[in-house]
């Protein structure tokens, strides 16, 4: 990629960051839009004259790429790669560098919503979190804190359904504890909403902040002391998704990554009867689309309410002269 488009990537970027795009964001821009560039090379199209039937072969074109792993490319990523694109339009639009956007008129991938895959029913995650607590059985002292850590990274992701992301960006004037809130400054697209805490996370927060999180700085890297967990989403991510990982498997649990926390708080509120409007809320979801994903049910719940429920349920053998 030429001096130039660079530039003009790290000028967009720069917009985008003023606009308050979070961190997660930003890094998704800039690993996504120069495929736009190199769609453009290979179909030796120019960037100020791109017409919407060359962005619409753009979806074509991504289709066809294939992932580092080999598999190519899914509707949801083709969706974010298009995604990317009409936000960088939409910059130069502005800048006036073109006179309109023409992913603005592509018609887009649908996306299936899917129920997520691996969600711990209740009781596992009931298991998973007490085992979490006993973080000082394990033998050695940076063990034990690593497992102090997931021990209060989950307690929070789970009452409040923050993404990993976002709980990598909060600082510790961002929790009022009195009121039990948390605000939440980068969340996804840049949005700003409140996050609300149980009272047991509350308290294992306020434990942390008020007598922990000083004395295992140096434990974990910390590098910046207005964050809460003293680094960003990049490697705090990757830290918290390998210790789970250990976690799970040491408890014989299905292993799942960060973001299963938050499936599980839409899914687990769902069946005990929340209201699917304040789940809605709660998780800080734009559409109710969204939020609806989780009102699909897995087979295995649909044969437990069958075999649970229907009249002709299996009652044992009666006494045939009964």
């Amino acid at each position: 990629m030429s001096e130039g488009r660079k530039s003009l990537i790290a000028e967009f970027l720069t917009s985008c960051k003023a606009q308050g795009r979070s961190q997660q964001a930003l890094i998704g821009l800039r690993n996504r839009v120069p495929k736009l560039f190199a769609y453009l090379q290979e179909m030796s199209l120019e960037l100020a004259s791109l017409r919407p039937k060359d962005a619409q072969g753009y979806i074509g074109w991504l289709s066809a790429r294939r992932s580092p792993a080999g598999s190519l490319y899914s509707g949801r990523t083709v969706s974010s790669y298009l995604t990317a694109a009409s936000s960088f339009y939409g910059y130069l639009k502005r800048r006036g560098e073109v006179i309109s956007n023409p992913f603005k008129e592509v018609r887009r991938v649908r996306v299936e919503k899917k129920l997520p895959r691996g969600i711990l029913k209740e009781a596992e995650m009931k298991n998973l979190l007490d085992a979490l607590a006993r973080f000082d059985e394990l033998p050695h002292l940076k063990a034990s804190l690593a497992r102090y850590r997931l021990h209060v990274v989950a307690e929070l992701m789970y009452a409040t359904g923050l993404r990993v992301s976002e709980v990598a960006s909060l600082r510790v004037s961002d929790i009022d504890f009195p009121r039990s809130t948390i605000t939440v400054r980068e969340g996804k697209g840049g949005y700003q909403r409140v996050a609300f805490l149980g009272e047991f996370s509350r308290e294992v927060l306020r434990l942390y902040v008020e007598s922990v999180r000083d004395h295992a700085a140096s434990e974990w890297h910390r590098r910046n002391d207005r964050l809460l967990f003293g680094t960003g989403w990049g490697w705090f991510g990757k830290a918290v998704n390998a210790e789970l990982a250990e976690a799970c498997a040491s408890c014989g649990l299905p292993v799942m990554r960060s973001h299963g926390f938050r499936h599980a708080v839409g899914f687990h509120l769902l069946r005990a009867g929340c209201n699917i409007r304040h789940i809605q809320s709660i998780l800080g979801h734009r559409r109710l689309r969204n939020t609806e994903v989780y009102t699909k049910v897995e087979k295995e719940d649909l044969k437990h309410v069958v075999d649970a429920c229907h009249p002709r349920r299996w009652t044992g053998i009666r006494d045939a002269g009964s």
